[in-house]
């Protein structure tokens, strides 16, 4: 039976009015190229008071499951030439090394090249590289280099080189500027937007919310635009990325106008974006300004304030925005679950396979509402999981409110690390990590010629050195047995003489006692009484 796995974590609410704008919805502005191990658990550790929900549940485990599988292109594998198949396997990341000691009996031990207690076994940078300053380590991924921009970041953002709507037409006086660093001068540049009311930002561009700035609430610096959009290392030179300027900038007169920026945040992406302020649902034009893009006139000004005419402003003083808030992305700030015999570890929460298990989200747009034909239609949010195949199971939710969402899961999913999201209709939420970890289970044993052969499911990986954790052990003499072979479902080895019930299986997903009675007159694969009866068979017809 699988166990899944989840993580707890928090949004950080940033201050208010802007600059900066409230990081309530996806991954905090930042620049993240210049990580460590220590701010990479901020997010994918243990803390309760992460960022963004991007947790990835227990890192081991996830990391684990990982082996078999083909080793891509994108790899962080650091050891892929140890596995001439291709396929990740255990040395493909913890490499080992012979230590000659002729006190051992075999003249030496295989020896972890990094010392399992060590912190730099488990330094995430080790494996996923980045380029310090310059490129961050989230994208130089597969996804990243492949431009599958929502595959993470869900429906707030659009693919770069889709198909998404772009408007064509000339710049107008009231479409938005990406911000304050455009040319004046130029002929296309020649609509100069007023200075808004709130901290000296200019209205009717992008830097009117999203500038930089201390967060009042948490004390976080949130750079500027272009330090968080440069800071990804995208199109950077030297950062390794394989995309140049062009991706999000459009070099056709006027330069660095919003077309460019439409190529990542389009018109439909940027008008789903607003959060459930006061925990009633979403209400377009009714919500509190500068907490998304459609909940009140001052955020309509924010974007399309640059020509401060009285025809405009009436129009913009209506609160009028999209006619439904049905596309609206749902995102949470918390996920959590529970179930009877629920325990913790380091980075996740989970639960006996036995359990009920129930993931709960805290958020906003979980229920919107349209009007249909013969009246208002509701749409409620829902779960979806994607595995590393693609293929994806969405689950309908058993309790749900505009802010609260309650889902349970079966208890048959197939172990492995899937990618989360919150799905309604068309539009999804930013991902995080649920781990399906594999129970331990013995299924049968049997002896053979002197030889253990344990069958079962759940025992990963095997890697034969000190402090790896993986081992077939008699619990009665604590001496190791001499493993022979070893695989997720099958272990061979050599322990001598074992009582019954005195097997510990150690995998890297857990540990169970295994039942078997192998002594050493059983070295031929038959059971102890046909020895005596072979004795005195033997003994017999030499007395006749």
């Amino acid at each position: 039976m699988a166990v899944p796995m989840v993580v707890m974590s928090t949004v950080l609410w940033a201050s208010i009015p802007p600059p900066p704008v409230n990081q309530n919805i996806g991954i905090p502005d930042g620049v993240f190229n210049d990580m460590t191990y220590q701010t990479c658990l901020g997010c994918h550790g243990d803390p309760d008071d992460a960022p963004a929900p991007v947790k990835s549940g227990y890192l081991p485990d996830r990391h684990h499951l990982r082996v078999d599988t083909p080793i891509g292109p994108y790899s962080a594998s650091p050891f892929p030439e140890k596995s001439p198949e291709g396929i990740h396997k255990c040395i493909t990341c913890h490499a080992v090394d012979w230590v000659e000691d002729p006190s051992r009996p075999l003249g030496g031990y295989f020896k972890f090249a990094q010392d399992p207690a060590s912190p730099e076994f488990r330094d995430c940078l080790r494996c996923h590289q980045q380029t310090p300053g310059i490129a961050s380590v989230h994208h130089l991924t597969q996804k990243a280099q492949e431009a599958q921009c929502p595959l993470c970041h869900g429906s707030l953002i659009d693919f770069p080189n889709g198909d998404h709507y772009i408007p064509d037409y000339e710049i107008s006086l009231i479409t938005p500027w990406p911000g304050d660093n455009y040319d004046t001068s130029s002929p296309s540049n020649r609509f100069d937007p007023p200075v808004a009311a709130y901290n000296g930002r200019r209205k009717g561009n992008c830097s009117h919310c999203h500038y930089s700035g201390t967060d009042q609430v948490t004390g976080r610096v949130i750079p500027t635009n272009y330090q968080t959009h440069h800071g990804t290392g995208v199109g950077q030179p030297n950062s390794g990325s394989r995309h140049g300027c062009d991706l999000c900038h459009d070099f056709t007169p006027p330069n660095h106008t919003i077309r460019g920026c439409e190529k990542c945040h389009g018109v439909s992406s940027l008008h789903n974006i607003e959060f459930d302020r006061d925990g009633d649902g979403i209400t377009p034009g009714g919500e509190e300004p500068f907490w998304g893009h459609i909940g009140s006139p001052a955020n309509c000004r924010g974007c399309h304030g640059n020509f401060q005419g009285a025809g405009v402003e009436a129009i913009l003083q209506t609160g009028t925005g999209p006619s439904s808030d049905a596309n609206i992305v749902p995102t949470y700030s918390r996920m959590g679950m529970s179930g009877r015999g629920m325990r913790g570890g380091r980075g996740g929460m989970w639960a006996a396979s036995t359990d009920t298990r129930i993931l709960t989200f805290t958020g906003s747009g979980f229920i919107s509402v349209i009007q249909g034909p013969d009246g208002p239609v509701e749409m409620v949010a829902s779960v979806m999981l994607v595995d590393r195949n693609g293929d994806s199971w969405e689950y309908t939710a058993s309790r749900v409110t505009p802010t609260e969402l309650e889902v349970i899961l079966p208890d048959d999913l197939p172990a492995g690390s899937y990618d989360l999201y919150l799905v309604k209709g068309s539009v999804r939420s930013p991902v995080t990590n649920l781990v399906i970890r594999p129970d331990v289970v013995v299924e049968q044993v049997t002896c053979e010629k002197g030889k253990v052969i344990i069958s079962g499911r759940g025992f990963g990986g095997y890697l034969n050195a000190e402090g790896s954790r993986t081992a077939l052990a008699d619990t009665t003499t604590l001496k190791k047995c001499t493993v022979e072979a070893w695989s997720d479902s099958r272990i061979v080895a050599d322990c001598g003489s074992v009582q019954e019930e005195s097997l510990r299986v150690d995998s890297v997903f857990g540990s169970t006692i295994a039942s078997a009675a192998c002594s050493g007159e059983a070295s031929s694969g038959r059971p102890k009484w046909w020895a005596i009866w072979s004795w005195w068979s033997s003994w017999s017809w030499s007395r006749r």
